[in-house]
C-alpha cells in the first residue's frame, strides 16, 4: 500500500494563513506517509519574494517524506515559472517509489497570465512513454480540471485538451489523478481512475462555508481510500472509500443542489 498526502493552492500572500501549513507539517511528521503531492498554486502572484518566503517550510517537508509539486495559474504569474524551477523544481517531473512499486507523474497545465490550461502534444507524447512502463500504483498530476466539479463557479477551469488526458487515463488505467484550482475537496469515479480534488490547503479563500482543507491518500492495488483533512483542526472525514471496485462516497458537506433545494429563494 502506498501512502499520499495532496496539499495544493497554497497561495502565499493572499490570505494565507501560517498555522494552516504548520498543522499540515505536523500531521506530516506524526503519520507514515510515502510522499506528499502539491497539485499547484503554492504562491499567489508568482513573485520573487512570495517563491523565497514559502521555500523553507517545503524543505521542512521535504526533510520528512518525498515531494513531489507541479505548477498552477497563479504560480505562472509575472513569469513565474521561473522562479518555480528555481525554487520548487522542475514544471514537470516523475516519482518513483520503487518499494511501493508507484510512479507518480505531475505534469504542468500553467500558462503565464492565464488562468485557462493547457497540457500540449509534447506533454502527451511525455506522458504516455511515462505511463507505458508498468507500475503497480500509477499516480498523474496537474492543477487544472479535467472534469468539471460543483461549487467550482463559472470561469473555465477545464485543460483545452482533457479529452485527450481523459482517454490517457482509462487506455493506460491510470489509479488516480491529483487536481487543485477550484479550492472544492471532490471526487469522480471513471473506470479504473479515480479523479481527486483538493480543497485550499493554506489559505482562507475558500467557496461557501467549506474549510481549508488537504486529502490523505491510500491505494493498494484497485482499493483507495481518501479522507479530507480539516487544516485548522486536523480533524478528519472519509470522502471516498473504493474496495474491490465497489465506491462508497461519504459527503461532509452538502452539495450545492441541497442548498439550491432549501433555499426560500424558489419558494411559490
Amino acid at each position: 500500500m502506498v501512502e499520499l498526502i495532496q496539499i495544493s493552492d497554497l497561495h502565499y500572500n493572499s490570505e494565507f494563513i501560517l498555522k494552516y501549513l504548520e498543522n499540515i507539517i505536523s500531521y506530516i511528521k506524526n503519520n507514515s506517509l510515502d510522499a506528499v503531492v502539491c497539485s499547484g498554486d503554492i504562491v499567489h502572484k508568482g513573485r520573487f519574494h512570495q517563491y523565497q518566503e514559502i521555500v523553507p517550510y517545503l524543505e521542512e517537508i521535504r526533510k520528512i517524506v518525498p515531494f513531489l509539486a507541479v505548477p498552477g495559474n497563479h504560480d505562472a504569474k509575472n513569469n513565474g515559472l521561473i522562479f518555480f524551477e528555481r525554487f520548487i523544481g522542475p514544471r514537470r517531473s516523475c516519482m518513483i517509489l520503487e518499494e511501493k512499486n508507484t510512479m507518480i507523474v505531475g505534469v504542468c497545465s500553467a500558462k503565464d497570465d492565464l488562468s485557462r490550461g493547457e497540457i500540449g502534444d509534447e506533454q502527451l507524447d511525455w506522458l504516455g512513454r511515462k505511463f507505458s512502463q508498468s507500475y503497480e500504483n500509477r499516480i498523474m498530476v496537474l492543477h487544472h480540471h479535467l472534469i468539471p466539479v460543483p461549487y467550482g463557479g463559472r470561469k473555465y477551469s477545464i485543460v483545452c485538451d482533457a479529452g485527450e488526458i481523459l482517454e490517457m487515463t482509462q487506455f493506460f488505467k491510470i489509479d488516480l489523478v491529483l487536481m487543485g484550482h477550484k479550492h472544492v475537496p471532490h471526487a469522480y469515479v471513471i473506470g479504473p481512475t479515480v479523479f481527486l480534488y483538493c480543497g485550499t490547503s493554506t489559505s482562507n479563500k475558500v467557496r461557501a462555508d467549506e474549510s481549508p482543507s488537504f486529502n490523505h491518500i491510500k491505494l493498494d492495488k484497485n482499493d483507495i481510500e481518501v479522507s479530507i483533512i480539516n487544516s485548522t483542526n486536523l480533524e478528519k472525514n472519509l470522502l471516498l472509500s473504493r474496495k474491490e471496485n465497489n465506491v462508497e462516497f461519504i459527503r461532509p458537506r452538502r452539495t450545492r443542489i441541497e442548498h439550491l433545494l432549501n433555499s426560500s429563494v424558489w419558494d411559490d
